[in-house]
């Protein structure tokens, strides 16, 4: 996002990076008019807004195009009828991508929650106050609280996976045996081994927050994780306890994959 400073008296006609820059040159302009500070989008969010800004009136006029008057395939006509490249619209979607998971991952590292609270927390709003110290740029961010009913099964549930070595359908089954006792995370559900193994294998009960653990519901590497620092909020389990519920898993499945 550039800044351009016009002056009708003088003609100055001058780009900054920011806008802040451009009104500090406004205030050491000579000339007695001050000049205009505005900003100037980039290109390719130029062309979006004239995509689908589509005026009112236009709206109103129907117009007819020919069969020899399409545009190519790899082209796309705007309001005005101007040629729009693909290219341009491929840009601004990798753009506005890139800046949504820059956010993504901003928050994450600084710990608060996306999305749902797992099972064992709730979620907790609070307002952020922008750094600079601005009151008006405050925003509400969740962070994770451990829930006083939930955050014990969750505890047992690592106690008999890590302690124990129990299998997922077996823990499930001790589950469902006192509902009162082990509330399911779906009401009026039970347990499953699956929802018995999602617990298991959730950073986030070690105090930690991450993400893009998951890509278009397959798994990714460890290695591309977006994790937080540790302890950003309170942890169910620490990390010994953690790591010894993996390995054990890591042996069930071993072991299943060689009867098999």
């Amino acid at each position: 996002m550039t800044a351009r400073l016009y002056c009708r008296e003088c003609g100055r006609h001058t780009e900054f990076r920011r806008k802040r820059a451009a009104l500090r040159a406004a205030g050491r302009h000579h000339c007695t008019g001050t000049p205009v500070a505005e900003t100037c989008p980039p290109w390719w969010s130029r062309l979006w807004t004239t995509l689908w800004a589509i005026p009112s009136s236009t709206l109103a006029v129907e117009t007819e195009i020919d069969a020899d008057s399409q545009t190519p395939d790899d082209e796309l006509a705007d309001a005005r009828g101007n040629r729009i490249q693909w290219a341009a619209l491929a840009a601004h979607h990798a753009e506005t991508t890139r800046r949504a998971r820059q956010a993504m991952v901003e928050l994450v590292r600084a710990g608060y929650q996306i999305g749902p609270p797992p099972y064992g927390y709730r979620a907790l709003r609070i307002r952020v106050t922008d750094p600079s110290g601005h009151s008006g740029h405050s925003k509400l961010r969740a962070v994770l609280v451990p829930d006083w009913q939930t955050a014990t099964v969750v505890k047992q549930i690592f106690i008999w996976r890590a302690d124990h070595g129990l299998a997922f359908a077996v823990i499930a089954a001790r589950l469902n045996s006192d509902p009162s006792q082990y509330p399911a995370p779906v009401p009026s559900g039970r347990w499953t081994a699956k929802g018995v193994r999602r617990i298991v294998t959730n950073v986030k009960y070690t105090g930690r927050q991450v993400w893009a653990r998951t890509i278009a519901g397959r798994p990714t590497p460890i290695e591309q994780w977006v994790t937080s620092a540790s302890k950003v909020h309170e942890p169910l389990v620490d990390e010994r306890t953690f790591h010894q519920a993996q390995l054990e898993r890591v042996a069930e499945e071993g072991g299943h994959d060689s009867a098999a």
